[in-house]
């Protein structure tokens, strides 16, 4: 898994073992290409993004996160975000919520930002969130590991051509150790959720 993300697996062992912070680490990664020429999925840059955020709100994301979408979401169980030593969220992928939580958030962004009639998320950012904006985001220009993927990408978000709302936590013990797909299992993985989205049509 670290490999794939960050493509340096002794630098994030060491933010792992406390002895860098996660902005630190972040801060400490050189650009690979001009912004806006492709699209590598980069776990990295989502942590960037969660710098952004705690920055310009002046908060803890959790605190934020929590007031403006885990509460109005109604939110039915407790969930939490890993943290480094300093107290800075893990945002590019350990936040820990239930299943029927996560399907939540789903739902909302299905719904266009609604839920049970209260717009939570602006239409507008739903709607340019979800949908492919360039072309080095359309389906088969994405790079995943060492292959390009069959799905294009939004704002955080894949962005397939139905709206169904699936929630997959499980873990494969072998995703990125290398950038074969007998390890990451990415097309399995893909034919399988369309396999469920077909189902349900």
């Amino acid at each position: 898994m670290c490999c794939h993300i960050f493509g340096n697996t002794c630098r994030t062992t060491a933010e792992l073992a406390g002895k860098q912070t996660f902005d630190e680490f972040i801060c400490g990664i050189p650009p690979e290409s001009v912004s806006g020429s492709i699209c590598r999925y980069n776990s990295a840059d989502t942590q960037a993004l969660g710098m952004l955020l705690r920055g310009a709100t002046g908060e803890p994301l959790s605190d934020y996160m929590s007031r403006n979408l885990l509460e109005p979401l109604g939110m039915e169980d407790p969930s939490f975000w890993i943290t480094d030593q300093s107290g800075i969220e893990m945002v590019l992928g350990w936040l820990n919520v239930t299943a029927r939580d996560f399907a939540k958030i789903g739902e909302m962004f299905r719904n266009l930002g609604k839920v049970d009639g209260k717009q939570l998320v602006l239409e507008s950012w739903v709607s340019a969130s979800t949908h492919i904006e360039s072309p080095h985001l359309a389906p088969g220009q994405v790079t995943v590991g060492g292959h390009k993927f069959a799905f294009g990408y939004g704002y955080q978000w894949w962005v397939p051509s139905t709206r169904t709302t699936i929630v997959k936590l499980s873990a494969n013990p072998s995703y990125g150790v290398s950038e074969n797909e007998s390890d990451n299992k990415d097309e399995e993985n893909l034919e399988m959720l369309r396999a469920i989205t077909k189902s349900l049509s």
